[in-house]
């Protein structure tokens, strides 16, 4: 007998029960519009719940204004509720794993001034004497900050490896956007307190303050950028900062780079001036342990009125230009980069000797924290006299 193949159009398409066996069940019901979207709901909030950590640095992260309040309005009970339900820490143990535990910590904290220092007006106590380094005995320079210290730092590198008396601890440690204003986006001093105190340099070279022309954020927080509420805030977070590395058991020396002009000499005049001022005043409170460096000479133009003005390049002897600046009219040419490099060199060569050890020098070594007469070290030409409390010894080096 002739079989007849069923045309295309009439085939039957099996159904999923068919295929499964479950022929025999009744037909499956889709759910409800209503129920899906509980159920879509309830997968994002459990989604939530497990990236708390990260949506709340996120929200902080952004620039202050109504769409980060409306974003830490979020996620901030999101964060709370899966922290006390220990849901976060799935998120935590994962990022521990891939090495990268500090990816979602948020630290609004930043410390307060630790030491005494000397209020204005006061007649500092003495500066402390120059500590003397050699290629025996090498200065340990640590070198970061904001953008604006990177190209110089790679300069000073250059330059202070030179001297043949200074280690450099690795490359320059820019991160770029940061500063004092916004500590969830970057806490500098909880940064430093880590790195340094594993490097123990012997000298910090820091560039910050040209991203904190604004409101601030994190613990004690929320003063509009100029207000005297914020001048109070900021000064304050920055003796806090010069202290936490003063702190240091390798007792550094503390070298803040000051802002030079910009293009934009009206952001320079208003905002930039009042944050060198803070930083300068506060490195003054602090005598022969803070050196501010004043870059406005080193890389600036003489204005008509008196003091310094931007200059996108320099007149050379020969009367050609050197380029300094790059084109934003904010940061530096290689050129530029080795004027602040060369400004920062000349206040380190007066904190320290990095030089007499070529000449043979005579040199009065003086640890920074040491205590009046507990000892003083003397290089003269080879001879190392060393005194103690009134006992005096005296080493020859062959």
């Amino acid at each position: 007998m002739a079989t007849t193949k069923a045309s295309p159009r009439t085939a039957r398409t099996s159904s999923l029960d068919e295929l499964v066996g479950d022929e025999d069940s009744p037909p499956r019901v889709p759910l409800p519009a209503g129920k899906v979207i509980v159920v879509a709901l309830i997968a994002l909030f459990v989604g939530a719940l497990l990236n708390a950590p990260g949506m709340r640095k996120n929200a902080l992260g952004q620039p202050v204004g109504i769409k980060r309040d409306i974003a830490k309005l979020v996620a901030t009970p999101i964060y709370d509720i899966s922290h006390a339900l220990y849901i976060d820490r799935l998120r935590v143990d994962f990022k521990s794993l891939l090495g990268r535990s500090s990816d979602d910590q948020v630290q609004n904290h930043l410390p307060s001034p630790t030491l005494h220092p000397t209020p204005p007006g006061v007649t500092p106590t003495p500066r402390l004497a120059r500590e003397a380094f050699t290629p025996a005995h090498m200065l340990r320079l640590w070198i970061g900050g904001d953008s604006l210290g990177d190209t110089p730092g790679q300069s000073l590198i250059n330059g202070a490896s030179a001297t043949g008396s200074v280690g450099i601890l690795g490359a320059v440690d820019t991160h770029v956007a940061t500063g004092l204003a916004r500590p969830e986006v970057f806490n500098w001093p909880g940064y430093l307190a880590e790195v340094l105190t594993a490097d123990q340099p012997n000298a910090v070279v820091l560039t910050l303050g040209a991203n904190d022309d604004q409101t601030l954020t994190g613990d004690n927080g929320g003063e509009t950028f100029g207000s005297p509420a914020w001048q109070a805030e900021y000064s304050r977070r920055v003796g806090g900062l010069m202290d936490s590395i003063l702190g240091l058991s390798s007792h550094p020396r503390v070298f803040m780079v000051g802002i030079p002009p910009i293009r934009d000499m009206g952001r320079y005049l208003n905002d930039y001036v009042l944050i060198n001022n803070i930083f300068k005043t506060q490195a003054a409170m602090r005598p022969g342990l803070v050196h501010y460096v004043d870059t406005a000479q080193a890389i600036g133009a003489p204005a008509a009125g008196g003091g310094f003005a931007y200059a996108d390049g320099l007149p050379n002897p020969d009367g050609t230009v050197t380029q300094v600046r790059t084109a934003d009219g904010i940061h530096f040419t290689r050129a530029g980069g080795d004027l602040i490099a060369n400004a920062v060199l000349q206040s380190m060569g007066q904190a320290f000797d990095l030089t007499s050890w070529k000449t043979g020098g005579t040199t009065t070594t003086t640890r920074p924290g040491q205590r009046p007469g507990a000892s003083t070290t003397t290089t003269t030409h080879g001879a190392t006299t060393t005194t103690r409390h009134g006992a005096t010894t005296t080493t020859r080096r062959p």
